[in-house]
């Protein structure tokens, strides 16, 4: 089962993760930045507090300068190896020293330590020269333990206030994208209702395609999205319309020759005596289901080229086509050899699927011998540039067409004689050519000329012609 997405869901989501990483980062900078300056500003007391005992000469007056100040649990001071003071709050652990290094002079070291009474704590590790009066310099050696169980609190605190902050801001900015979201997705939902709303007219009859209100604000994403509906609807329109028409036409067709067998045999056994119609009774049931029959089998034709056709490119030599295509149409034109008129000024054969070829030529040539006018030439024109090949029939039409009815003319069964009084013309065979020369990415183009002319233009792209 397809699972169902939602694009309000995913925005949403998609805005929160953004913005969600970049306040993490921001947070998390802000949370490194404190703890480093509370670290450095402890460390920069403890500085400033053993860096006062530079100023005491008298070693004695250590543990004065120390006692007063509460800072600081645990000390112990050397003179070189010796201890010469402990703080009085060692007394309760006479057993443990604090940590001693020899540090090179007036240099320090912090180093993180267990308190004697098991608190965490750092320990600074000071060492200078104390110079008595009148007595020789001396290296002295401090040893500060501090407990760090109040900057923990207050560093914990800081980070508890930073990640209530962060979370606060999380659920605002989701709300804030959920809000900016439901807005930016109104104009969808205005389009949905459209819709919906044109379902209803549309049972009622009342509308044909998505209009706004003249006071709706217009949005360029939702007018390519309503143009294209409107364009859908007015192609699916005119298909209906198409296919409600060739279904007419094809029952018009076929119901004429149908009634003409009906009335025949209808005639003959009211009067099977009647030689004059027992006489032409078999030739013309005949005459009228082969009719049918070319109707039918163009139909199908029409069918066949309008979803699949399997296309077989081979050379043909384009005047020996034009030739059997002359031939075949001779028994319906006894006089087509000196009414073609041919100038071909290709110098190598055309790739092409031959009965798709054949085909177009055949129809087109057809139509021009049948609707032009009597006696004159039909001139076919075959030549190339660099990127076509153009064949060209040229005929002169009797009847001057719109540019309404030449666009027509590739409909199905269109035929600009309403009353559809020719038995022979169906109005299938440019719509078969047509089709065809969609297939094959042919180019056809029909117009009629200021002098009267009727013109068919077949391009064949010469890279089709080459694969």
């Amino acid at each position: 089962m397809t699972q169902v997405r939602s694009i309000k869901k995913n925005l949403i989501n998609a805005i929160s993760a953004v913005f969600g990483f970049f306040i993490i980062i921001v947070f998390t900078f802000v949370d490194v930045s404190v703890d480093n300056w509370v670290q450095e500003q402890f460390e920069l007391e403890i500085q400033e507090q053993a860096g006062q005992f530079k100023t005491i000469t008298n070693i004695q007056a250590f543990a004065d300068a120390i006692s007063s100040d509460k800072d600081y649990a645990y000390y112990q001071i050397w003179k070189n190896d010796d201890v010469i003071y402990r703080s009085a709050s060692l007394s309760d652990y006479p057993n443990i020293n604090l940590l001693h290094k020899k540090l090179p002079l007036n240099s320090y070291q912090i180093v993180d330590i267990t308190l004697p009474n098991r608190e965490v704590g750092k320990a600074f590790l000071y060492s200078y020269l104390a110079k008595p009066k009148d007595q020789k310099p001396t290296p002295i050696y401090l040893t500060i333990y501090a407990s760090t169980t109040g900057l923990d609190k207050v560093t914990g605190i800081l980070d508890i206030l930073l990640i209530g902050s962060f979370l606060l801001s999380m659920i605002i900015m989701r709300v804030v994208a959920k809000v900016i979201v439901n807005k930016g997705l109104n104009p969808l939902v205005n389009l949905n209702d459209q819709i919906k709303l044109f379902n209803y007219q549309k049972q009622q009859r009342q509308n044909h395609s998505f209009t706004f209100e003249e006071n709706t604000p217009s949005y360029i994403e939702v007018d390519l999205i309503r143009n294209e509906l409107n364009n859908f609807l007015e192609t699916n329109r005119n298909m209906v319309d198409n296919e409600k028409r060739i279904t007419s036409d094809i029952a018009h067709e076929i119901k004429t020759p149908i009634a003409e067998i009906i009335t025949l045999t209808e005639v003959h056994q009211r009067f099977p005596d009647d030689e004059r119609l027992a006489k032409t009774f078999t030739s013309d049931i005949l005459q009228i289901s082969n009719r049918m029959k070319v109707i039918v089998e163009n139909l199908l034709l029409l069918q066949r080229t309008s979803h699949s056709l399997s296309i077989y490119k081979v050379p043909i030599e384009i005047t020996t086509l034009l030739s059997t295509v002359i031939h075949d149409l001779n028994f319906k034109y006894d006089d087509i050899k000196q009414c073609v008129v041919l100038n071909n000024t290709l110098q190598q054969p055309i790739i092409a699927d031959e009965f798709c070829l054949k085909t177009i030529i055949t129809n087109l040539l057809d139509n021009a011998l049948f609707y032009s006018v009597p006696s004159t030439a039909i001139d076919i024109v075959i030549n190339d540039d660099t990127q076509h090949v153009m064949f060209t029939i040229t005929n002169q039409s009797p009847v001057n067409y719109s540019e309404q009815e030449v666009n027509k003319l590739v409909q199905p069964l269109f035929q600009h004689d309403d009353s559809r009084s020719n038995n022979d013309r169906y109005g299938l065979g440019l719509s078969i050519v047509d089709n065809i020369c969609k297939i094959n990415e042919y180019e056809l183009s029909i117009s009629q000329l200021t002098n009267g002319e009727f013109q068919v233009l077949v391009k064949i792209p010469k890279k089709n012609c080459s694969e």
